[in-house]
């Protein structure tokens, strides 16, 4: 038998693996490779993060964050350490391939590094070209320059000679980069030769979508649904039956990805029964669904799925099967937001654009797929609700057989004062005024209800009098040349209007303690809405800042962290307190209203229980008052009833918490 001989080698790699197969070809977007190094930033404890393109006519891009920098043994066992393992299945990492820094190549051929460690200044650079030299990996050795300094800790990257970096794609792909409703932990510097545009956030745009869903799931359990349609300020409709959705899911495999949250969004443009102006609906297309469009996959508040334009979900082939039944990826804005812990099975491609192939990720999306089912079904039956409501709530139209006009003069008394004119032409025969003159007495209040059935006959004028549980309701149909109207043939219009702001839990209102927080809130809900409607956002200001004083006031030792720089005085003013650098004394400075709604939004988001869709609308609320200060020194300004019935139907719950803890 011969002798056999043993060969030994080691596994080399093309230094092209750097700059191609784990850079410029594996990241297909510019966005992805600035946004991977947005997270790596963040996972050196960066807080604030600049990139700077306003010298990329200079063949120059700097990406600089102040974390805690690396040491000489970080660059070595971690920087040039390739795929590292050190993020791997670490929950509070952003990263997690070790491969991220080197999807640079796809910007530049040249990376030149600073980083600073407590007191200790590193430089290296990787260039293309001398990767291009080499045959093989194990001939690159990288210099690292050490210096001491005084500097403060951080990273610094410059890039040059550059590639065609596309600024449009970068605005635009990295403006949901971070959890849609936080405060971004970078921003972008851009030359002045680049246009921008302006893109909305979502707090200020949602509030036009007027289909909204936030679920829950947990393994394979639904554990809430909740759907919304709210049309023109008007709640038509809400499922909150998790059943079906759950029906839908009940074969999947009992795979638990921990407590799973989805919210959804879907605005409706019918040219119809749109609930904005053609002008507003362009204005939400190109300047927020252009960058916020579809649904976004985030874990620790960073998205990890649902770059782009890209129709993970498939929703626009579904639509084009059955449109009726399913959403517009495009006119749709959602999030999901993942456990980081327990989610760790939902792993990312190495090219950041979805997650591999495996028991979670089919899991994962068959789960979503029945959630946006469900929202479907539910959109659909609200859109036959908006043309029922638009139906009812229409003004007026023409009849056949009548000519003139009719007048609808509605007088209350005892109380009740004003006058509601509503001014119909009818056409054809009606030659002459059909007037309806309503007095309600004392007590009647609420919802007024006039419904008008005109048909062609002569002039006829009706007297009517009448109060049923605090509502009117008068049915007038004129006959057609004597002959009676068939009563199925009648097609009455109803007008609904409501002189008061809005209602309040009884037993709470009793209860308030504070005499001041009470009469307030007797007096808004009490007076005249509709006639008095300057007056009545007067009183919501002042409800709104001496209910939230009275808060700051009892709550003020347990809270004090939370409204951080607030103070007490002697007079019992709650005021911010600042401290002079250069002095070492505190001034004090009164806050606005604004700004403590601002504050009591970020306490209650982080001490209770409340939906994101109910706290973002203190955010309107906080505009809404702004806006009415401009009344006090703007004449000829105006404030709809419509919107303070609105934003206190909105802010009710923030009324609440606030009287049931003074």
């Amino acid at each position: 038998m011969s002798k056999s001989t043993i060969h030994q080698t080691s596994i080399e790699f093309d230094p092209r693996i750097i700059y191609e197969a784990l850079g410029s070809k594996i990241i297909e977007s510019d966005s992805i490779a600035i946004a991977e190094q947005i997270k790596n930033a963040r996972d050196a404890g960066a807080e604030d993060i600049c990139i700077d393109f306003s010298n990329i006519d200079n063949d120059i891009v700097v990406i600089s964050d102040k974390g805690n920098g690396m040491t000489i043994d970080e660059i070595k066992e971690n920087w040039f350490f390739v795929a590292s393992s050190k993020k791997q299945n670490s929950y509070d990492q952003l990263g997690g391939k070790g491969i991220g820094r080197f999807s640079l190549f796809r910007l530049a051929n040249i990376i030149e590094i600073e980083t600073i460690n407590n007191g200790n200044k590193y430089n290296f650079e990787i260039k293309k070209q001398e990767l291009m030299l080499k045959s093989s990996l194990s001939e690159v050795n990288m210099k690292i320059f050490e210096s001491a300094t005084t500097e403060s800790n951080g990273t610094k990257i410059k890039l040059s000679d550059l590639n065609k970096i596309n600024l449009m794609e970068i605005e635009k792909e990295l403006q949901n980069l971070s959890y849609p409703f936080n405060q971004s932990s970078f921003h972008i510097e851009y030359p002045n030769s680049f246009i921008m545009t302006k893109y909305e956030k979502p707090n200020s745009t949602i509030k036009d979508a007027p289909f909204y869903a936030e679920i829950e799931f947990s393994g394979n359990t639904i554990t809430a649904y909740t759907f919304k349609c709210n049309y023109k300020g008007a709640s038509l409709y809400e499922n909150i039956d998790k059943s079906k959705v759950q029906k839908m899911i009940s074969d999947t495999l009992p795979i638990d990805i921990g407590k799973t949250k989805v919210y959804i969004y879907n605005f409706y443009f019918d040219p119809t029964h749109s609930n904005v102006t053609k002008k507003t609906e362009n204005y939400i297309k190109n300047n927020f669904l252009a960058a916020y469009q579809g649904i976004s996959v985030y874990r620790n508040n960073y998205k990890i799925y649902g770059h782009g334009e890209e129709d993970w979900l498939k929703l626009a082939e579904k639509r084009l099967k059955r449109s009726s039944d399913n959403i517009d990826n495009k006119l749709t804005f959602g999030y999901i937001i993942l456990d980081p812990i327990n989610s760790l099975g939902l792993e990312e491609k190495t090219n950041r654009e979805g997650f591999l192939r495996n028991d979670y990720s089919l899991y994962f999306r068959k789960t979503i797929n029945a959630i946006v089912t469900q929202f479907g079904q539910d959109r659909k039956k609200s859109i036959s609700l908006i043309k029922k409501y638009n139906a009812e709530n229409e003004s007026l139209g023409p009849v056949k057989g009548a000519a003139g006009t009719e007048t609808i003069n509605v007088t209350p008394v005892a109380g009740n004062t004003g006058t509601k004119t509503d001014n119909v032409t009818p056409t054809g025969g009606n030659n002459g005024i059909e007037t309806i003159n309503v007095s309600p007495i004392n007590g009647s209040e609420g919802f007024e209800t006039v419904d008008v059935s005109p048909a062609a006959g002569g002039a006829e004028t009706i007297d009517a009098t009448s109060v049923v549980s605090g509502a009117k309701s008068i049915d007038v149909t004129p006959v057609v040349s004597g002959a009676e109207t068939e009563p199925e043939k009648s097609m009455p219009i109803k007008y609904k209007f409501n002189k008061k702001i809005g209602s309040f839990d009884q037993e709470l209102l009793n209860n308030i303690k504070s005499d001041k927080v009470r009469d307030l809130m007797n007096e808004i809900l009490t007076i005249d809405t509709k006639m008095y409607p300057l007056a009545t956002s007067y009183l919501m200001r002042s409800l709104v800042e001496v209910s939230m004083n009275e808060y700051v006031r009892v709550h003020f030792k347990k809270i004090n962290k939370d409204f951080k720089d607030y103070f007490v005085d002697e007079n019992n003013n709650i005021k911010k307190r600042y401290m002079n650098k250069k002095t070492g004394e505190y001034t004090y400075s009164e806050i606005t209203i604004k700004r403590k709604i601002g504050d009591f939004k970020r306490f209650l988001s982080s001490t209770t229980s409340y939906d994101l869709r109910s706290l973002n609308h203190l955010d309107d609320l906080a505009d809404f008052i702004d806006d009415i200060n401009l009344t006090m020194h703007w004449i000829d300004k105006k404030v709809s009833t419509n919107d303070l019935q609105t934003h206190w139907s909105n802010s009710k719950f923030f009324f609440a918490f606030l009287c049931s803890n003074i």
